[in-house]
């Protein structure tokens, strides 16, 4: 509470950083009346945010110095404060009233902003474009930390997916929700022959910077644009590889396991679904901190979106669900130092046998080329965020402009 007053007033913006400010002279400054001024700095102090040298002079620490230099933890400390923080005083009502806990429009977000039944966050959210900007620019500050560096995928020496085969071979790579093609850009660095279809809503896809890669004109000729909703059946057929990063988390499992299901009329034998997010270890496996941030961003997506982030038996579930035998679940694998993880499957309804029961997974797993050609699978990877080739809030902004597909999807789960 007191974060969110203190935030959305702009407090620590109002004096040098360098400098001190006497509490009358803060006073001024703001329309926030003298009590409430105060109370809230001084709650703020006990956690190292602001402190008073003497009496009624007011400072800088570093975190209220963060506060005011630092606009996307601001944006941040606003989406959690003003939005988080109303929407998890709802989770209570949400669930109690729908104990089912999985529609996009029966959150605590939907409860506490009168939209149940209406539409979803993403829906809200792409009404107002001042609260979907800061949500945007609260995603670059989750994202932009140590442990989610695109560098974690391209780096096949320090534990990223290994493409060569499928580069060698010219194979395409399909980015599903992949805003404007900031991980393909770094992957087409690496991968001179591979070729990436970059899919995202509409919107999106408009405001995308042409060229995609202003450096590089080999790379920026490899990766394609394509306006396609992930809630409709796969447009880009035959592909080697079809990729989510930071979409699952977003759905509960009827949502998830439908994306997934819109993938197989696409789908060749070989062809890899390699999903990017959290995964969630058994408790204790992680270090406190990592669990924390893993533990407390899944209750985020079940306040905003009833969604959720998964462990690898849900993650192995969704694919069971959305294809039975046809998906050959290959496992999960996080690098060192990275808190994303690479969950993979292979579609191989050929490994199927006459009476309906999936071979073995151990069974070596092959991509077929375009010559027929069989070729050893590799199963490794991983992905995150950096800036350096498109803004991480043009990567972010990418939930806010799914608000068409999520409130299209809510009606036909509410139709259901």
């Amino acid at each position: 509470m007191a974060l969110q007053v203190i935030n959305h007033f702009q407090i620590a913006k109002l004096w040098p950083a360098d400098k001190t400010i006497t509490l009358s002279e803060l006073q001024g400054m703001t329309s926030l009346d003298p009590i409430n001024l105060a109370r809230m700095l001084r709650l703020c102090m006990t956690n190292g945010i602001f402190c008073e040298p003497s009496p009624g002079v007011i400072a800088h620490t570093a975190a209220s110095r963060c506060l005011a230099e630092d606009g996307d933890l601001g944006a941040w400390i606003g989406f959690n404060a003003e939005d988080i923080f109303p929407a998890a005083a709802h989770v209570l009502e949400a669930i109690k009233t729908h104990p089912e806990a999985t529609s996009l429009t029966r959150t605590g977000f939907c409860f506490a902003f009168d939209t149940v039944d209406k539409e979803p966050m993403f829906a809200t959210f792409g009404k107002d474009p001042v609260r979907a900007k800061r949500m945007g620019r609260a995603m670059v500050s989750l994202t932009g930390g140590e442990g989610y560096e695109v560098d974690y995928l391209v780096n096949v020496e320090g534990g990223g997916y290994d493409f060569s085969e499928i580069d060698a071979r010219g194979g395409t790579f399909v980015d599903v929700g992949g805003s404007h093609g900031f991980v393909c850009v770094d992957l087409a660095r690496r991968y001179r022959n591979m070729k990436f279809i970059v899919q995202d809503l509409p919107k999106t896809v408009e405001s995308a910077p042409d060229p995609v890669c202003a450096d590089d004109a080999q790379v920026s000729e490899r990766i394609t644009l394509q306006a396609h909703d992930f809630f409709t059946e796969q447009v880009a057929k035959d592909a080697d590889v079809y990729f989510f990063r930071w979409i699952m988390h977003n759905y509960s499992t009827p949502y998830a396991v439908k994306i997934l299901k819109n993938l197989i009329p696409a789908l060749k034998p070989g062809a890899r679904i390699i999903i990017n997010d959290h995964c969630l270890r058994d408790p204790g496996q992680e270090n406190p901190w990592d669990e924390s941030v893993m533990r407390r961003m899944d209750a985020v997506m079940l306040a905003l979106l009833n969604a959720q982030e998964r462990t690898e038996e849900e993650f192995r579930g969704l694919f069971r669900e959305a294809g039975g035998d046809g998906f050959v679940f290959k496992g999960v694998k996080r690098p060192q130092g990275c808190r994303m993880s690479i969950i993979e499957a292979v579609w191989r309804p050929d490994l199927v046998n006459g009476a309906g029961a999936a071979k073995s997974e151990e069974e070596p797993v092959v991509v077929v080329n375009g010559d027929g050609d069989a070729a050893p699978a590799t199963v490794e990877r991983s992905v995150a965020v950096n800036g350096t080739t498109a803004t991480k809030a043009e990567e972010n902004g990418n939930a806010v402009a799914t608000a068409e597909t999520t409130a299209a999807a809510a009606e036909e789960q509410k139709a259901e």
